[in-house]
């Protein structure tokens, strides 16, 4: 994904560079039809066929502003030189806003709208991707703990079947000596059944692991209580010939609020102190807090013989049990899983797994850890305990939180959209007001009293009727006869003869003609 994206990235920026001279040159266009709207209401068209591409291309936001702060330049330039007035250019802002602002703006809205929504959409998609990552991770590290789950059951199993295949080949080594074969002991008779039924338990759970491998659902079988797992596993052990001494039971209303965690911390324990220190005896000792349990397991550690292993037995020559096996990593990790901690290693002669547990929640809901934590953890010495593994920093949002955020990515776009009519809109009111306003203020020194104009005759001359005049005239409308004057009849908006003027025209310095000129104000 990532890789794609660069590859989109530098592809359009390609495509960028390559457009900009035609990005530019549609700007500097902008620009002068801007201008010329102002002219000639004719360019008002290619002005908004120009409006709206520049609003849509990349960057046309930034080069649509500096195009019209450009014209606004030039406006204000041909006002202080006299080339225009103040009216003038406010038809031009007026021309400009409907033909030039409002196309572009709406473009740009409806741009960053598409582009919203694009990011929108390409978000949700790789939400769901990484859902589905997620989903197949989680399987996956199910999986590989039901791999490690199988191999310490199996081992435990097997290792009770190593010991008590042992003893019978002990007391078969023992037997008298006779040209026959004795009868067996009862007791040798009880080590080979409880072989052969451990044997089959191992079997059919081996059978069990790999189906629930297989489609990835468990069978579904209803997991056994804590005091049922943990008197089997005292049982098979003792009946396997180890001295094993439970203390400390607290009861199984307290240990049931502790999950299957306790059985497995006990199970790993008898089965480390069975296959590196058989004969040994063992002590497992619960201590039950107000808010926390904590389950250890203690047995000698197995000494040494240089001269290799004596009277049949396995421990002397096998190596001192190890905090880096397999049984111990994935204890570790089940037991982070469940909050609690781990400590195992030699402490005072002995080996001591010891374990503290909370108290499993009603509602545990999903478990985020570090999914490489059962590859990658250290080696766990004792008197370093195990913490929980801190969850993902910034979790991701779901897919519906996703389809919430493309929504409000339409709505934001619809309001931009709409934002972008209702600005040009309420400058084209303001710019209108500000029109009425010049009009108002040149009617107003232009305004020729009636009484004053009934006083004008044809033939006075300029200089008798001046006193009569007001100080400024209004500009003559298009195609007038350059030798007439008008002036305003009133200066009221309201009036019913707003926009009439009086017309007033010349021979020389004397008085041609006088009459009313209805609408003949701007």
């Amino acid at each position: 994904m990532t890789q794609l994206s660069q590859i989109a990235d530098t592809a359009h920026t390609a495509e960028s560079a390559a457009l900009r001279p035609l990005r530019v040159l549609v700007a500097v266009a902008f620009t002068v039809l801007l201008v010329l709207a102002g002219v000639d209401p004719w360019w008002m068209i290619p002005l908004a066929a120009v409006a709206a591409p520049l609003g849509l291309s990349r960057g046309g936001a930034r080069l649509g502003v500096v195009a019209m702060a450009a014209a606004a330049g030039a406006g204000a330039v041909a006002v202080l030189a006299g080339w225009a007035d103040v009216r003038d250019a406010l038809v031009t802002v007026a021309r400009d806003v409907v033909t030039g602002v409002l196309p572009w703006s709406v473009a740009i809205a409806w741009r960053a709208r598409r582009s919203a929504e694009a990011d929108a959409a390409m978000a949700l998609v790789r939400e769901q991707d990484a859902e589905r990552l997620r989903a197949e991770t989680d399987l996956a590290r199910q999986r590989l703990h039901l791999a490690e789950s199988l191999h310490d059951d199996l081992g435990h199993t097997l290792s009770l079947v190593a010991v008590n295949l042992g003893r019978l080949e002990l007391e078969l080594e023992r037997s008298p000596e006779t040209g026959h074969q004795p009868a067996a002991a009862p007791s040798t008779l009880e080590s080979v059944g409880l072989a052969r039924r451990q044997v089959s338990d191992a079997v059919a759970r081996l059978g069990a692991s790999v189906q629930t491998l297989r489609t990835g659902l468990a069978d579904g079988g209803a997991p056994e209580s804590v005091r049922t797992g943990l008197d089997a596993l005292v049982r098979d052990t003792r009946r396997a010939g180890a001295d094993v001494e439970l203390m400390g039971w607290p009861g199984p209303g307290r240990l049931a609020g502790f999950g299957p965690a306790v059985v497995r911390v006990v199970q790993e324990g008898l089965t480390n102190a069975l296959k590196h220190a058989p004969g040994q005896p063992v002590r497992v000792t619960l201590d039950a807090g107000a808010d926390r349990l904590v389950v250890t397991v203690r047995n000698p550690l197995p000494e040494r013989s240089p001269a290799g292993p004596s009277n049949g037995s396995a421990q002397t020559g096998e190596t001192t049990p190890g905090v880096g096996g397999t049984g111990i990593r994935s204890l570790t990790e089940q037991v982070r899983a469940a909050r609690g901690s781990v400590e195992a290693g030699p402490s005072d002669g002995d080996y001591v797994l010891r374990a503290e547990l909370l108290p499993v929640p009603d509602d545990p809901g999903p478990v985020t850890g570090d999914p490489d934590a059962a590859t990658s953890a250290p080696p766990i010495g004792f008197g370093a305990p195990a913490t929980s593994p801190s969850p993902r920093a910034g979790a991701h949002r779901d897919a519906r939180t996703v389809t919430h955020g493309l929504v409000r990515a339409r709505r934001r776009g619809g309001a931009l959209l709409l934002t972008a009519v209702l600005v040009p809109a309420a400058a084209l009111v303001a710019v209108a007001a500000a029109i009425q306003l010049a009009d108002n203020l040149e009617a107003r020194r232009a305004r020729l009293g009636p009484d004053a104009f009934a006083r004008i005759a044809v033939g006075d001359t300029q200089a008798k009727i001046q006193p009569l005049l007001p100080a400024d005239a209004l500009d003559p409308p298009p195609d007038a006869d350059p030798s007439c004057d008008y002036f305003a009849v009133t200066a009221d908006p309201l009036d019913d003869a707003s926009g009439d003027a009086y017309r007033i025209c010349w021979a020389g310095d004397r008085v041609a003609s006088t009459d009313l000129v209805v609408g003949g104000a701007r």
